[in-house]
């Protein structure tokens, strides 16, 4: 089977994305920190995650990595006709304060203007600063004279449309996530565990090549939430599912570095009938959001459109109706309806998310986890999938999972 791949075009086509954004900020180069969830030195190198990159204006980004064994991975990746963007050059062994001052004095850049990913909160990424205070510190001590600038919102904006590469890739991981909610779908049935569902979802997945870095999942016949298994965390049994259950779940498939979403929602045997008008509310809710998913709108209007049936119907959501993917760069608000259950009383602080990125402009290219959630009474229901902003229309990357399904076994 051809597998999507990046070219040498693509590379290019990142590396002029972030010279345009040095020349838009005033900077002579980048120095890019990732996260545990956030990676953007990957869009850099297309190379394993955790570098630090340094990118001079006038030259090829360098990547400082943590140890030589990271050099063999580069070595064996070479050897192999991969697609490795950094030369063996510009790979460093020095990810510390020391290296990349190193870099940026050997650059001559000790009197310039340098814009940094991970100096900035960034949500709905993180609220704080990714880059370490002992490191940074050091860096200052040894910079007087540099004027550091945060630019990773400005970054996550020019990367949020992608290109055609990148929807290939992104239409392979979103394909593999459709299998995944299949092979979910045909492992429910009462008497098996939550676990065993789990596992279904999660070889399916390695068995295509892709990795499913967590997925959250719960079932039962009453809840209002959805996260990760308990028994991921918390030293008990997984539970086991019955007749007259539903079982939610999110999958978060990542191909090559870009991810897609889809939220799985399925009714064992016969539900309550505030399932069902959950599961009909939230649906409305995807239909809504498709009708305004297209250039010339905000994503705002987006989120206001996907509340409005879940505010007709008389319920609420407890998450995000919508976000950003690749980069999740804007996030709808949620929280509020749970201050409507009795027992939110007792919680020290209840506090609303707010939407964040109410004025991005939709452009072709950008992709959206549709995640519509409802609650009736004290019963959750999501389903959802991924889309891409068309040229005229949204482009759905997923189909089984925007509708309650329904176990047959």
């Amino acid at each position: 089977m051809d597998l999507p791949t990046y070219s040498p075009a693509e590379r290019d086509r990142r590396w002029d994305l972030a010279r345009e954004l040095m020349d838009a900020e005033g900077v002579d180069a980048l120095i890019v920190h990732s996260g545990a969830e956030w990676a953007p030195d990957v869009y850099f190198t297309n190379d394993r995650p955790g570098a630090i990159v340094v990118f001079p204006r006038a030259d090829e980004p360098i990547a400082l990595v943590r140890s030589p064994a990271r050099l063999g991975e580069h070595l064996d990746a070479s050897r192999r006709g991969d697609a490795v963007w950094i030369r063996p050059e510009n790979v460093l062994v020095a990810k510390h304060a020391h290296g990349v001052a190193e870099v940026l004095r050997a650059h001559g850049l000790g009197r310039s203007a340098i814009g940094v990913l991970g100096l900035e909160p960034c949500p709905p990424f993180h609220a704080d600063p990714l880059v370490p205070y002992t490191l940074w510190s050091a860096v200052l001590q040894q910079f007087p004279q540099v004027t550091f600038k945060p630019v990773e919102a400005a970054f996550v904006r020019r990367a949020l449309s992608q290109s055609a590469e990148e929807l290939a890739v992104i239409g392979h991981a979103a394909a593999i996530g459709e299998a995944m909610a299949r092979a979910m779908l045909a492992a429910v049935r009462p008497g098996v565990t939550e676990a065993s569902v789990y596992a279904a979802g999660i070889a399916e997945s390695l068995r295509r090549g892709a990795v499913a870095p967590g997925m959250l999942i719960v079932s039962g016949k009453e809840f209002v939430s959805c996260g990760p298994p308990a028994w991921s965390y918390r030293p008990q049994a997984s539970r086991v599912i019955e007749d007259g259950d539903l079982l939610l779940a999110e999958i978060a498939g990542s191909y090559g570095m870009r991810e897609t979403r889809q939220r799985l929602a399925i009714a064992v045997g016969d539900v309550h009938p505030d399932v069902e008008s959950a599961a009909l509310a939230a649906r409305a809710s995807y239909e809504a959001g498709l009708a305004v998913l297209r250039p010339g709108h905000t994503f705002g209007e987006v989120v206001t459109e996907m509340e409005r049936p879940l505010q007709e119907g008389g319920g609420w959501h407890a998450y995000p109706l919508v976000h950003a993917v690749n980069p999740c760069g804007a996030a709808g608000g949620s929280g509020a309806g749970i201050g409507t259950l009795p027992q939110s009383a007792r919680y020290g602080l209840l506090a609303e998310q707010p939407t964040i990125g109410s004025d991005l402009p939709l452009r072709p290219g950008m992709t959206f986890a549709f995640a519509p959630n409802c609650v009736h009474g004290r019963r959750l229901v999501h389903v959802g999938g991924t889309v891409v902003v068309g040229e005229d229309a949204p482009i759905e990357l997923n189909t089984i999972t925007t509708h309650l399904m329904r176990s047959t076994r």
